[in-house]
């Protein structure tokens, strides 16, 4: 009996030894061949016939900072929550994987089939910038190229971005923040984001000691919404004096109340409106302002001794203006002194100013008055409210 046990034994272990040697030679048979490496975003990006760009070339779409179908459209591919975060400056959001329903916002803004766009997102790693570019090609889109380095790009090399409504209201709430008011000094005393300094986009060297003193502080700076570039170019201002991180809430002062965001008086309001005066003007709620409604009779015709001062740049007037307005644009009063524009500024009869959003008008209004001594002043206008264009309509707000 202990043979035989002592047999078996002898068998099974012999099995064992088997089984385990067979299994070791299937694994080595079995081992699988080395995985094709995967294509990058960029050789994906030049096997679909698309064109990469660099920051210089976006910079030239950017301008300003404020949107110009004109020099082209950035269209930021990623999700709504990240664009709100920071953005480039005048950029469109159509996250790629809501693309129905956000593309439309290109026909909404004018962008025509042959416009030119850059497509981007989160960096050389992220496919969404192609996937909007195939997806606009589909569409009928023939100018698409992709900046593939994206926001982290943007980014380090040391240029502004937008934040969105909610990340300004984020920033606000916590109270870590400084929030700035780029608009000039009599429309900031009338209401602003509580807790706001002023620094006025034409004094920025009178006021930028309001500027945290820590240029590496992130500061939000804001005016009167997306057709105001005051904000923009404080940001660049500040940046340039060395500051790293200005974050500009395009939507500003129109988009703050709207959403329901909290205003603040830092001064008691203008006067009721007032009769007309001896002109024949009817006067808005400040002094030199006009009737919002009043204005609007005269977009369509006007007598011959009323004139419409575009006070935009050349740019924004080009995109629409009133049929028959003259174009000063307001900068021309800081650059090169007051005869430069009171030389073109008509001799007889009255003369309203606007803008888009009341902010330039005023300045230019207030400008010419004040510090040019601009006789008799009586002649001069301007128009507080925001002007925009549509379908060649000229809408007043």
């Amino acid at each position: 009996m202990r043979m035989v046990s002592r047999i078996l034994m002898a068998a099974v272990f012999s099995m064992a030894l088997f089984v385990a040697g067979c299994g070791t030679a299937k694994k080595e048979v079995a081992a699988p061949a080395e995985a094709a490496k995967a294509k990058s975003v960029a050789e994906q990006i030049v096997e679909s016939g698309f064109e990469m760009v660099k920051i210089d070339e976006v910079k030239k779409v950017v301008g300003n900072g404020m949107f110009n179908a004109s020099n082209g459209v950035m269209v930021d591919a990623r999700p709504e929550r990240v664009f709100d975060q920071g953005h480039i400056p005048g950029s469109v959001n159509i996250p790629d994987n809501k693309f129905e329903e956000f593309y439309p916002v290109l026909t909404e803004k004018k962008v025509t089939k042959d416009t030119y766009i850059i497509t981007y997102c989160g960096g050389v790693d992220c496919i969404k910038s192609l996937h909007n570019a195939k997806f606009l090609k589909d569409k009928g889109y023939t100018n698409v190229k992709i900046y593939l380095d994206g926001m982290p790009d943007w980014t380090k090399q040391g240029n502004a971005v937008e934040i969105g409504f909610s990340t300004a209201q984020k920033l606000h709430a916590e109270g870590k923040t400084l929030f700035v008011d780029a608009r000039p000094e009599r429309v900031f005393a009338k209401s602003t984001i509580p807790g706001s300094v002023n620094v006025p986009d034409n004094k920025f060297e009178q006021f930028k000691q309001f500027l945290p003193a820590d240029k590496s502080e992130t500061f939000v700076v804001y005016c009167g919404g997306y057709e105001c570039v005051k904000s923009h170019v404080v940001a660049e201002l500040a940046m340039k004096l060395g500051y790293k991180k200005p974050l500009i809430y395009a939507g500003g002062l129109p988009e703050w109340q709207k959403m329901g965001g909290t205003m603040e008086a830092a001064a008691p309001k203008a006067a009721a409106a007032s009769a007309a005066p001896a002109s024949g003007i009817k006067q808005g709620g400040e002094p030199g302002s006009v009737d919002k409604d009043y204005f609007k009779t005269l977009i369509a015709s006007r007598p011959a001794n009323i004139v419409i001062v575009d006070v935009r740049t050349p740019a924004e007037f080009q995109n629409g203006h009133i049929e028959g307005a003259i174009n000063i644009d307001v900068d021309k009063i800081y650059k090169e002194g007051c005869e430069a524009v009171t030389a073109l500024l008509p001799k007889e009869g009255d003369i309203i100013f606007h803008c888009a959003s009341g902010g330039r008008a005023g300045e230019m209004y207030f400008g010419l008055v004040e510090d040019c001594n601009f006789q008799p002043k009586e002649r001069l206008h301007f128009l507080d409210a925001h002007v925009k264009f549509s379908d060649a309509q000229c809408i007043v707000e």
